[in-house]
């Protein structure tokens, strides 16, 4: 073993002491410290690095077991092995009480030499390989300080490169921030422009659309009167008469039909589109509807069915929408469809929270549409394409329309076709609503 062990032996007979002095330095290469009490032993750990104590329990004044706990008290001292030396009458009586003060090993007198020289040098050994391993740790450490330093050296290098970076970044950022508020003011009066434009236009429509329908509703009312005074007079020769007058009262409604969807639009896109809320049966505007509708949907020889799936009941809603909305849906479905079926599935069903729900489901067997034209289904003024509007005609209004009513009645508008196998519109509103929301 290297001499660079210190052990210290502990006792106030100092014929003990000499006898572990002698034990040791005859089989083992180490420095022996002496002291002859605990406060002796405290004294020199204070100024001394010791490696192993062995200590005495029965001192006078401060016996082993308060040494013990006086050094292990102390950050400095607390590592060190403590072997308690002490008669053999007394070792079972002192074995617990020493543990409990810290002591790592125990020996009896007379002392077994073999014995302490073993357990000395196994102690000896576990402290050897923990230098090791201090100083492994140590090395390690130093070199990585020194890799962190390098590492540290290089990033103060590349951090004032790339401050020196930033500054000139920081400068071009000026001018791109200067050139960027230049465009957003330019982008800001622009769209300002585009809204007044876009109310102007609404204002205009609105003032047209309630031009044009004075002047309509005069033509349909002296049509409607000639009409009826045409067929109490009618007779062969004046038939072609009637149906002329019947032709100019159908193109006028649907003028007028046209120009109210015109209107409707120009106050949504206004914002002057109000709710009139009121409380009706659901029953009798579902008749009503599909009463006017009925013309239309045998136009095409199709057959309308009315399916209740929930029940009937007392709504509170805005009904001059809620009726638009269900002629567009039914219109449309009776324009694209010919000899088919179309189903009103109508009911009141309520959530897991107890809010009642009016459900319209608008079903037809008619053409469908394609996933490229629902995308655009509900932009106005646009229909399926371009062979669509000729065929059929229309401005592309009601469905735009209906959205938007369903949205403002605090609903949902869904669509679900396929090309060939008909479509279905699903409105879903709130069966009580008012102004402020749901009620």
């Amino acid at each position: 073993m290297a001499a660079a062990f210190q052990i210290l032996i502990v006792d106030d007979n100092k014929n003990n002491l000499f006898t572990l002095r002698t034990l040791i330095n005859e089989h083992i290469e180490a420095n022996i410290i002496e002291a002859d009490s605990g406060q002796g032993a405290l004294d020199i750990l204070l100024v001394k690095l010791v490696d192993l104590i062995i200590l005495d329990v029965q001192m006078p004044e401060m016996d082993g077991f308060e040494t013990a706990k006086l050094i292990r008290s102390f950050k400095k001292t607390r590592h060190i092995p403590i072997v308690f030396l002490t008669a053999a009458y007394k070792s079972a009586e002192f074995q617990q009480k020493g543990f409990a003060a810290g002591a790592a090993d125990y020996l009896t007198k007379p002392i077994d030499a073999p014995q302490l020289i073993s357990r000395i040098n196994t102690y000896l050994r576990f402290i050897e390989q923990d230098r090791r391993h201090h100083a492994e740790l140590e090395q390690k450490v130093q070199e990585r300080t020194a890799e962190l330093l390098a590492m540290r050296n290089k990033l103060e290098e590349r951090v004032n490169e790339r401050t020196a970076e930033l500054n000139e970044i920081n400068l071009q950022l000026k001018e791109e921030i200067e050139i960027r508020k230049k465009t957003e003011l330019a982008f800001k009066k622009a769209k300002e422009v585009a809204e007044q434009a876009n109310l102007a236009k609404s204002q205009f429509l609105a003032n047209m659309s309630h031009e044009l329908r004075t002047p309509l509703n005069a033509i349909i009312g002296y049509s409607e009167i000639l009409f009826e005074e045409a067929k109490d007079q009618e007779n062969q020769e004046d038939s072609d008469y009637t149906n002329d007058l019947l032709k100019i009262m159908q193109a006028a409604r649907h003028l007028l039909a046209m120009i109210n969807d015109v209107l409707d639009l120009s106050k949504i896109e206004a914002g002057k589109m109000q709710i009139h809320t009121e409380t009706f049966d659901l029953a009798e505007i579902v008749s009503e509807i599909t009463n006017t509708i009925s013309p239309l949907t045998t136009k095409n020889k199709n057959v309308l069915q009315v399916i209740w799936q929930g029940r009937e009941g007392l709504v509170h809603s805005d009904v001059t929408k809620i009726r638009q909305i269900l002629i567009n849906l039914l219109g449309n479905a009776s324009k694209f469809t010919d000899q088919g079926i179309i189903q009103l599935r109508v009911g009141i069903e309520e959530d897991n929270k107890g809010i009642s729900w009016v459900r319209f489901q608008v079903k037809d067997s008619g053409i469908g549409i394609s996933p490229e034209q629902q995308a655009k289904l509900f932009q106005p003024f646009i229909q399926a394409d371009a062979s669509t509007t000729r065929k059929y005609g229309g401005t592309g209004l009601g469905l735009t329309i209906s959205q938007h009513f369903t949205e403002m009645l605090g609903g949902y508008l869904t669509l679900d076709s396929k090309m060939g196998e008909g479509s279905t519109f699903t409105v879903l509103i709130p069966a009580h609503f008012s102004e402020n929301g749901l009620l």
